[in-house]
C-alpha cells in the first residue's frame, strides 16, 4: 500500500526472487494504480458498500474525533490517505488481497459532495425590490 497521506492511495501485489524485489515490484505496481479519494472534513462523503470476489467492505463516515475504526487491511489502506475518521466492516472473505482490492473499489466509488445530484445549491442572492 502506498499513499501521500492527503488524497491518493494505491495497492499492488507482485512476486519476486526474494522479499526485497517482491516489495519493490509491488510498490511500483501500487504507484501506477493510485486513485484519488474525496475527503470531506477528514472523513468520506457518504456510506459505501462494495462486493468484489467474495469480499464485502462497508465504509461509513464518522464524526470528528472518532478515529479509524477498521481492522487489519482496511486500516492500513485508509491510514495512508487523508481520512482520519471512518467506520468500517469487512464482511465475507478473509483473504487479505481480496479485502484490499474491495477497499480500493469502495474508495474509488465515492462521489464528492459537489457532484451529488441532489446536493444543495448555493443560494443566489435575492435582489432587493
Amino acid at each position: 500500500v502506498v499513499g501521500d497521506r492527503k488524497t491518493k492511495v494505491g495497492v499492488g501485489v507482485a512476486k519476486g526472487a526474494d522479499v526485497q524485489t517482491a516489495i519493490a515490484k509491488a510498490a511500483d505496481v501500487a504507484k501506477k494504480n493510485m486513485i484519488i479519494v474525496p475527503v470531506v472534513n477528514n472523513t468520506i462523503p457518504h456510506d459505501v458498500e462494495v462486493k468484489l470476489s467474495g469480499a464485502r467492505v462497508l465504509l461509513k463516515p464518522a464524526a470528528p474525533g472518532t478515529g479509524i475504526i477498521a481492522g487489519g487491511v482496511v486500516r492500513q489502506i485508509v491510514g495512508v490517505t487523508g481520512i482520519h475518521n471512518l467506520l468500517s466492516k469487512s464482511l465475507g472473505s478473509t483473504n487479505k488481497v481480496n479485502i484490499a482490492y474491495a477497499t480500493i473499489e469502495a474508495l474509488k466509488s465515492l462521489v464528492p459532495k459537489d457532484e451529488w445530484l441532489n446536493a444543495p445549491k448555493k443560494a443566489a442572492k435575492k435582489e432587493a425590490k
